[in-house]
């Protein structure tokens, strides 16, 4: 395949024009899978966008402290109060790396751990952002290298320790704490289930003694794991509070004037305890840029930050060192941050601990929840239908940001306190710029937004197929997962956990293995080479990445993220024997995908994922999903043997073609789909009349539901009646038999015959893009599997059959060509039922005007009748 490499705009500019051409099937394998109509594959090169040494003088670069570490025995906090938490909240104790390791020994043995896996509670607060932890390092053991704490240490920590030496402390002011924790737990329980927790106020003058006393009680009541606890200090996200300028003059100052602000002593910090700060730098554009950090220029950034030498920053930069984490900006696999642990020999003579480069763009789009630190959406919320808001609003954040929002490239080094006020000083702008790329904002947003936009028409439109049989296809559902993790990238770092890796082997370009030659072509490290020895400070947690969808024997080794997931599953399935997934193009591409059908999905068969991984992304078994949706299928039970067909096609020399040509329905089936089964049989006047049976069904099941769902549904037909309907639904005038709501005029017969047309169209006549009804109704998909098959002449004939048919209905809704159902208000409509400003059901009566004739209740009607009968 031909490879057109180009600049961002470029890439930006051929979207735009393909979208405003409205060539979308077009626009949408472009953006996604970079590859052109005529099959030439798109590369991006974001080098283009380098800063010459020219631009430097529009950079601007700032310094600022974000956020403070110490553990120490005593809280070191003073003039401010703290509040505590005799209960602690889960979500509160420390679960995830902080980066750092404390050396402590304890009746076990001598450990150097990393804090996170130590024994912890939280404590408390002060001030806005600042939290106190307790660490139990007494609790940690070979055995036992984890957060938990059991219910009874718990029980244990509160009743024996913090509740006395509170009580001690507080004197006549401290009658009301929790008498012990099974009370407090009683108490805090709300009749909902949740917890509601209380909490105390330490005042100031009582901080500094707090430790000794509430050690002393602990190991008074005999609960000696307690005496060795200390305290976790953290200060976070607090940088806009110390910015300051680029010089030795303004950084002490600032530090000291950062801690005082916090209740924090800079000479007690760097004589008592372990403490750290992170010193942070954000480089901006006078212009308003889009500043981000160049992938190939990360060991540059760290030799000069860590004032290492050029060979260590190299290797501790390389993809597959397990201190190094690559996170590709909006997909761009030229533009990254990272994040690294330098280790002993890489941690220079600033002693940095942590150390990384970010956007700031992510801001936009920040917000925790769950294991995910900006906006997301899952495969499985997509199959609930979730998309449709949740991709709308985040196209209209990334089309507003790209008039509104530049970004900038920032570093941060988590150091000794000690030299908080002298790291990142002697960094030159002039050189720095050399790590940095340069962007115009509606670009680098708007790719943001094509992506998305590509993504939302995939979303509709197997939204709208919901009811074809291959909307649970592999590929279909592949597609599914790949855009939910195409859009979590956009803005977040790429999901790269083990069923994470194994979707992308199955949805990204695959390659070779012995034909890789740059581990930057990978999207996360893979052994290309078994034989390449590790760094020796490098502690790699390996994992396989199993190829051939469960159904081949080789294996990849590759490495687990061991930072920032909590996945439990040690391997991953997906892909054909020797093959990886490949991204050498500059930008995350899908491999080959069908767009131009109205059920998009993947267009090579044969990739399966592992059903472990299928569920993990789906939240369901591949059965659970096809249960799902075949709920949400009915399918007309077919006519009994001893009926009479009401169709007689067949009676007049008509028949379906044993050996049809591939125009069947794509919305079923089509080439590359994995369900080839026939969706009709052999006997064309029966196949005719299940279709017939179906079309009743459909129309009335697919009724639109008002906006608010507590407000109901349109249609006034209980649910339990809707197998049981049949042709007389269409027949009735009194239209309160069918709708709450209803728009309606009398149709001309140009207007019924058009939308009898649009209903059942001639052989051939394909409705294609996002088709709303259409693709969930089973008759159409039914229709045009059987025009299919059918000469042009029995078609004909059929389609007189049912025009005849459609003579006798009262009603039919205003069909158009991609809808069954309108609902907008129309003020040439007449309206019944309700609020005539409000949206309902538009239909067409046919020769005759409505009636609204609301049955009267049976209680009031079997009332009327009793006092008939007593007269």
């Amino acid at each position: 395949m031909a490879i057109n490499t180009v600049s961002l705009q470029a890439f930006c500019d051929t979207a735009d024009s393909l979208h405003r051409s409205n060539r979308i099937p077009e626009f949408i394998e472009f953006v996604l899978t970079g590859i052109t109509n005529d099959g030439v594959q798109t590369s991006i090169d974001v080098i283009l966008n380098r800063i010459q040494e020219d631009e430097v003088s529009a950079l601007r670069i700032t310094r600022d402290y974000d956020s403070v570490l110490g553990i120490d025995r005593q809280i070191r906090v003073r003039d401010q109060d703290l509040t505590i938490w005799p209960i602690a909240k889960f979500e509160d104790t420390l679960k995830r790396s902080i980066h750092l390791k404390y050396n402590f020994i304890n009746p076990t043995g001598e450990y150097e751990a990393m804090i996170h896996q130590i024994p912890n509670l939280a404590l408390g607060k002060w001030g806005i952002h600042n939290t106190i932890r307790v660490l139990f390092p007494d609790l940690y053991s070979d055995e036992h290298k984890s957060f938990k704490m059991t219910e009874g240490e718990q029980d244990d920590f509160y009743n024996k320790g913090l509740r006395p030496a509170l009580q001690e402390l507080l004197r006549e002011r401290g009658g009301d704490i929790p008498a012990d924790r099974d009370s407090e737990m009683f108490r805090a329980r709300q009749t909902t289930g949740r917890l509601a927790f209380s909490t105390r106020i330490l005042p100031a003058d009582m901080v500094e003694n707090f430790g000794d006393t509430l050690r002393e009680h602990l190991s008074r009541n005999g609960v000696l794991w307690g005496r060795g606890l200390v305290f976790l200090h953290e200060i976070r996200g607090v940088k806009n509070t110390s910015r300051h300028q680029f010089d030795d003059t303004n950084a002490n100052p600032a530090l000291q004037e950062f801690l005082m602000k916090n209740g924090l002593d800079l000479w007690m910090l760097e004589t008592s305890g372990e403490w750290y700060v992170d010193v942070g730098a954000e480089i901006t554009s006078t212009t308003d840029r889009c500043i981000a950090w160049r992938t190939d220029q990360h060991h540059t950034l760290v030799e000069q930050v860590l004032r290492i030498d050029a060979h260590n920053a190299r290797r501790i930069t390389r993809l597959g060192s397990s201190k190094y984490y690559r996170d590709p900006a909006s997909h761009l696999t030229g533009a990254s941050g990272f994040r690294i642990s330098p280790g002993v020999r890489a941690q220079g003579p600033l002693e940095v601990k942590y150390f990384q480069a970010y956007l700031t763009d992510k801001q936009i789009t920040a917000a925790k929840e769950a294991n995910h630190f900006g906006k997301f959406i899952t495969p499985y919320h997509l199959l609930k239908g979730k998309g449709e808001s949740y991709i709308h609003s985040l196209f209209s954040l990334y089309k507003s940001a790209s008039t509104n929002n530049f970004s900038a490239a920032r570093f941060e080094v988590r150091v000794p306190i000690g030299h908080g006020s002298t790291a990142l000083l002697d960094v030159d702008l002039n050189k720095l710029r050399l790590c940095l790329l340069s962007f115009d904002p509606a670009i680098w947003w708007e790719l943001r937004a094509f992506r998305t936009l590509a993504c939302k028409y995939i979303d509709d439109w197997q939204r709208a197929a919901s009811a074809s049989s291959s909307r649970i296809s592999e590929s279909a559902l592949l597609l599914t997962a790949a855009i939910s993790w195409l859009l979590n990238g956009l803005h977040s770092t790429p999901d790269d956990g083990p069923s994470y890796r194994e979707l992308m082997g199955a949805i990204l370009p695959r390659e070779k293995r012995s034909l890789v030659e740059d581990q930057n072509d990978l999207p996360f490290w893979i052994n290309l080479d078994v034989g390449v020895e590790s760094d020796e400070e490098d502690e790699m947690d390996v994992v396989e990445l199993i190829q051939g969808g469960g159904r081949g024997n080789g294996r990849v080794n590759t490495r687990q993220r061991r930072d920032r997931e909590d996945d439990d599953e040690l391997e991953s399935e997906a892909g054909a024997n020797s093959l990886v997934p490949h991204v050498p193009f500059g930008l995350y591409f899908l491999r080959p995908i069908r767009a131009e059908t109205s059920l998009p999905r993947f267009e090579e068969r044969g990739i399966a994922l592992s059903d472990r991984t299928f569920k993990f992304l789906f939240g369901s078994t591949r059965e659970e999903v096809q249960e799902r949706f075949a709920q949400n299928q009915l399918h007309i039970e077919p006519p009994a043997p001893e009926e009479t067909l009401t169709f007689n096609l067949e009676r007049d020399g008509h028949e379906l073609l044993q050996n049809a040509d591939s125009d069947a329905s794509d919305m079923e089936q089509g080439a590359n789909s994995e369900d080839d089964t026939e969706i009709v049989g052999d006997n064309l006047d029966y196949e005719l009349e299940i279709t017939w049976r179906q079309f009743i069904h459909d129309v009335i099941s697919l009724c639109p539901n008002r906006k608010c769902a507590s407000e109901g549904s349109y249609c006034s037909i209980p649910p339990e009646k809707m197998r049981t309907l049949t042709i007389e639904v269409f027949q009735t005038r009194n239209l309160c038999e069918v709708f709450n709501e209803v728009q309606w005029k009398l149709a001309t017969s140009e207007q019924w015959k058009r939308t009898f047309d649009h209903l059942w169209p001639k052989k051939g006549q394909k409705k294609n893009g996002r088709t709303q009804n259409y693709a969930q109704a089973r008759y159409y998909i039914r229709w045009e599997a059987l025009t299919a098959k059918m000469s042009q002449e029995a078609v004909e004939a059929a389609r007189t059959n049912l025009r005849q048919r459609f003579k006798t209905l009262k009603w039919m809704p205003c069909a158009g060509a991609e809808r069954i159902w309108e609902t907008k208000r129309t003020t040439t409509y007449n309206y019944l039922g309700g609020d005539a400003h409000k949206a309902a059901p538009k239909i067409y009566m046919r020769k005759a005007t409505p009636t609204w004739i609301v049955p009267r209740p049976r209680d009031v009607i079997a009332e009327e009748e009793e006092e008939e009968e007593e007269e």
